[in-house]
């Protein structure tokens, strides 16, 4: 494989052509350009791969656009999306990196589907002188295998949430949490989080735990089930708004009231968990901001240029914990 050139603003960038016809097989054999617009040509763009996760819900909806709203001919780039053929499938993520490494591709963007198994494929990209860039969820490897992790701090979110929790139930509660898919590591870091912020307070008891896969119908039926079995149920931790809008569902549906009888608290921070804040059936919603594009193109400027990058990229987000905190940020269109 030639050498690839790391200089921004050379001319010739190899692959940019050859991609969109290499990935026509690739998961789902969905590409596509950030732009329609028209710069001069494709080989004076720096070719992008993103290795997405595709729909999922309304964070990675606004997450994935922003990326490609960033990543524009306009800006001097020619993206390629190739999301998963489900949220869940490996796979053809795997196949998609392949694609994107044979057909020599500038820049890799990696959200991964699963946080293990990629040594081979990072390795391969190494190997061709590709950088790599995580969006969002980390990986099970080596950080010398990547150039950096961009994403909201989960740990610090949750502990966010954690935190609040220990303020609202001064006693201590009985609570459940709603997990997203396992073996994610935004789950292993959103469990971290919120643990260490109630283990030096008294009278938390785990009544347990169970993934909802970030849906609002399992959330709902999950607590469904919990609430049955344990109708002392006080707070649900939901690691995503949709889970936490299910379980405010179940909640009404059991003849009980959200925020009321049951207090609930979400991460992402999406125009519907706003407004449920807003409206008082959810109690707490951590904004997990999924608006860094412009961080990503910054990263993937320097590394390109050569220029040291740090390894963790932490995006701010912010708290609200009332339903004038939601509506006050609905008005100010902080949702998504």
């Amino acid at each position: 494989m030639a050498i690839k050139k790391r200089m921004l603003g050379l001319i010739g960038f190899v692959g940019a052509g050859a991609l969109a016809l290499g990935l026509a097989g690739c998961a789902g054999g969905d590409t596509d350009s950030g732009s329609d617009g028209d710069t001069g040509g494709e080989g004076d763009l720096v070719t992008v791969g993103f290795v997405a996760v595709g729909p999922e819900g309304g964070w990675r909806n606004a997450n994935e656009q922003a990326i490609k709203d960033a990543f524009t001919q306009e800006a001097g780039f020619d993206l390629k999306y190739a999301p998963a053929a489900s949220p869940t499938d490996q796979k053809s993520q795997i196949d998609a990196f392949a694609t994107f490494v044979n057909d020599e591709v500038d820049v890799i963007l990696l959200t991964a589907t699963e946080a293990s198994g990629w040594d081979d494929s990072l390795e391969l990209a190494q190997e061709a002188e590709i950088p790599v860039i995580l969006l969002d969820r980390g990986v099970d490897s080596s950080d010398d295998l990547y150039v950096t992790r961009i994403a909201p701090d989960n740990v610090n979110v949750a502990g966010a949430v954690g935190d609040w929790a220990v303020e609202t139930f001064p006693e201590g509660a009985n609570y459940f949490t709603l997990e997203g898919v396992p073996g994610l590591s935004v789950v292993n870091e959103r469990n971290e989080g919120f643990e260490a912020a109630i283990a030096g307070a008294d009278g938390w008891n785990k009544i347990g735990a169970q993934t909802a896969n970030w849906t609002a119908d399992e959330g709902k039926s999950v607590i469904e089930t919990v609430l049955k079995e344990n109708p002392d149920l006080q707070f649900v931790f939901a690691q995503n708004d949709e889970m936490g809008i299910g379980a405010a569902a179940a909640v009404t549906a059991a003849g009980l009231v959200p925020g009321t009888d049951v207090k609930i608290a979400t991460i992402d921070g999406t125009t519907p968990a706003l407004e449920a804040l807003a409206a008082g059936d959810l109690s707490f919603v951590a904004q997990y901001n999924p608006f860094f594009g412009d961080l990503a193109v910054d990263a993937v400027n320097a590394a390109l240029a050569g220029e040291e990058v740090e390894k963790n990229i932490i995006v701010p987000g912010e708290n609200f914990d009332s339903p004038e905190a939601g509506q006050a940020a609905i008005d100010d269109g902080k949702g998504f």
